[in-house]
This record gives C-alpha cells, sequence and structure tokens, in this order.
C-alpha cells in the first residue's frame, strides 16, 4: 500500500522492453510492509488513486519505490494501469493476493480507506501492475572486468571422464609424474576449452580412444584447495564416460610421457593401491553414479 503523497519526474518515452536513463520515471513511496512484499516478489500489483501525477504514468514507465527512512529504493516496469470507480471496483476485478500477500480482501479495503480519504477515492482507483523486470540500468562497475579479475583468487580447471569395464569396474590409469597416482582420463583446460572438451581430448592423448561423446552426465564438481605441492586450487568437472567394452579395452594405447600401467579393480582394490586420501574422490564418483551421494567434494588442505 502506498504513502499518501509522492512525487514524479516525467522524461522522454521509456522503451517497453529495455528502459534508458531517458525513461520516464515515477517515484513512488511504500510503507516497510508493502516495501519488503515487492522487494521479495510478492507484490505485483499496486494500488493508487487518479492524482495527476499517478494518472500520467503510462505502461512501459519506469516506477522507482522508495521506503521512507531507509533510503532503500528499487525499479520496475509498469506492464498494466487500469482505472477503476473505485477500491471495491478494484479488489471484485484484481487477485487481492497480488496486491496485499499477507492481508484478506476485506482487510485490504479498510487499510486503503484509512491510507485515501473519500475524496481521493473519488478521484478512481488505478491498478499498476508489474513483474521483475528492471526499468532502469545498473550502476557502473566500480572497476573493469580485467581490473576485478586480478583482485580475486586464481585457479585451474580439469575435466575428466569416469570409465568402467562391463561390470561397472572403475578403470584408471597410473602416472609417471611425482607419487605415482591413479588418475582418470582427463587434465586442465587449455585456453577457450570447456572442460567437457578438456576431457574429450586428454581421452585420445592419454588412451588413444574418443570416449564422453553425445552428452555425458555430469556427475562430479570437484574443488581441490591450494597446498604445498600446488600453489592454485583446481576445480574439476567429471563426466560420466560410460563402459568400455572387451573391445575397447584392447584398444587402450598409453602416452607413455604421461601413464605406463592402466588398470580395472573394483572399489575395495582401489581403496588399498590408492589409500584412503586419493580414493575419496573415487568413491564420490561411483557413489554419485548410483545415486547414492554428493554431486560436490571439496577436499585438499
Amino acid at each position: 500500500m502506498p504513502e499518501p503523497s509522492a512525487n514524479h519526474t516525467h522524461y522522454a518515452p521509456a522503451d517497453f522492453q529495455d528502459a534508458t536513463p531517458t525513461s520516464r520515471q515515477h517515484h513512488f513511496t511504500l510503507r516497510e510492509r508493502y516495501y519488503a512484499q515487492v522487494e521479495s516478489g510478492r507484490k505485483t500489483i499496486d494500488v493508487r488513486v487518479g492524482t495527476p501525477g499517478k494518472a500520467a504514468v503510462e505502461t512501459g514507465d519506469t516506477i522507482v519505490f522508495h521506503e521512507p527512512g531507509s533510503g532503500r529504493e528499487l525499479d520496475i516496469v509498469a506492464k498494466r494501469i487500469t482505472p477503476y470507480g473505485s477500491f471495491e471496483e478494484l479488489l471484485d476485478a484484481e487477485d487481492p493476493a497480488r496486491i496485499d500477500p499477507d492481508s484478506t480482501r476485506a482487510e485490504q479495503l479498510a487499510n486503503l480507506r484509512r491510507i485515501y480519504p473519500p475524496d481521493k477515492e473519488a478521484l478512481g482507483a488505478l491498478a499498476f501492475e508489474f513483474d521483475h523486470r528492471p526499468g532502469r540500468p545498473g550502476h557502473t562497475m566500480p572497476m573493469t572486468p580485467a581490473e576485478y579479475v586480478r583482485t580475486v583468487p586464481h585457479h585451474t580447471v580439469y575435466g575428466c571422464l569416469y570409465i568402467r569395464d562391463e561390470h561397472d569396474r572403475p578403470i584408471q590409469l597410473r602416472s609417471v609424474y611425482g607419487n605415482r597416482q591413479w588418475q582418470l582420463p582427463g587434465g586442465n583446460a587449455d585456453a577457450g576449452e570447456d572442460p567437457l572438451e578438456t576431457a574429450r581430448r586428454e581421452a585420445v592423448e592419454e588412451t588413444g580412444l574418443e570416449l564422453g561423446q553425445g552428452r555425458p552426465r555430469l556427475l562430479l564438481t570437484h574443488y581441490l584447495r591450494q597446498g604445498r605441492r600446488w600453489p592454485l586450487g583446481k576445480i574439476g568437472f567429471v563426466f560420466d564416460g560410460g563402459r568400455l567394452t572387451t573391445e575397447q579395452l584392447r584398444h587402450i594405447r598409453l602416452d607413455p610421457a604421461e601413464h605406463d600401467l592402466w588398470a580395472v579393480h573394483d572399489l575395495a582394490e582401489w581403496r588399498q593401491l590408492m589409500g584412503e586420501l586419493p580414493f575419496a574422490r573415487l568413491d564420490a564418483i561411483e557413489r554419485a553414479r548410483q545415486g547414492r551421494g554428493p554431486h560436490y567434494l571439496a577436499s585438499g588442505p
């Protein structure tokens, strides 16, 4: 519901689809309760009386709602403006839940007539319908995108494929580097590459097989915190690479610069080979595949 008075300002006609700095803008005040209803998206019709200022509002104009005393404001676009002879006629035609979702029709009628005396209601009632499109351009960002990215932590991104044999036993590759970890086919994304493209490219490079075709399911989003061994955080996307046939397994060709062995084991055997911490990701992936676990994992120090 409105405050009894509000000011308005006229500019050039607004574009209904995309408000610009030259849009016609009208400023309405709303009491705290009703402002909160608009702010939460629950109130989408505002009721006013036909003063010259309110009667001047046209469909497509911007309305800026102000909450007195707080300095808060929000802008919307007038989608429909419908005149009525009285508040009672308006409440009969409009959905009261869109005007005040926390009051009955009878309470709304009493509230309107408490705010507006009979001589004001005699000017006619106006229903301003609006949706959630903004009526004004956004604020200018405090810095350019290039400046902003220098202020936030950087991460590497990887993509890989979870592949299994015909009995759903996981297949992994043994790295030739460092502590010789067992890995899924995949790796770090190249510039301009999305994680699924990365996973497909790396699978060809590391196994000689074209895997992950079509629209494979995303099984796990993995966040690996930075640590002593790696100075940046890692964000990983693990996709379902599906089951490999016996014939496909025969055609695996490793890149000796990266891996020297591939193996198929059940989860219990992988746990023994990998140790608890490295195994946690594999376990999370398999549980997600079966619909039994989270699709997000954070690990690291």
